[in-house]
């Protein structure tokens, strides 16, 4: 069940990167922590599990993407 505790540390980094902080550089670290902790989660968890997981940071890591995109495109 350790997994678990991973896997809200992960997401949370991510959220907390996403919605409390408007550096990009706070924001890239962020995504490698959360990475991280996913994948910390992923080795601990069992296989069954795995693949939700995966395909939920996937788009996890698109939506992050896409927030760089529009906050790059911001006039200045």
């Amino acid at each position: 069940m350790k997994y678990f505790i991973f896997w809200i540390l992960g997401f949370g980094t991510f959220w907390a990167g996403l919605k409390l902080f408007d550096d990009e550089v706070i924001l890239i670290v962020s995504v490698f922590v959360g990475s991280a902790f996913i994948l910390a989660g992923l080795i601990a968890s069992p296989p069954v599990l795995q693949i939700p997981i995966e395909v939920v940071s996937v788009f996890v890591l698109f939506n992050v993407c896409m927030q760089c995109i529009q906050r790059g495109d911001q006039p200045r």
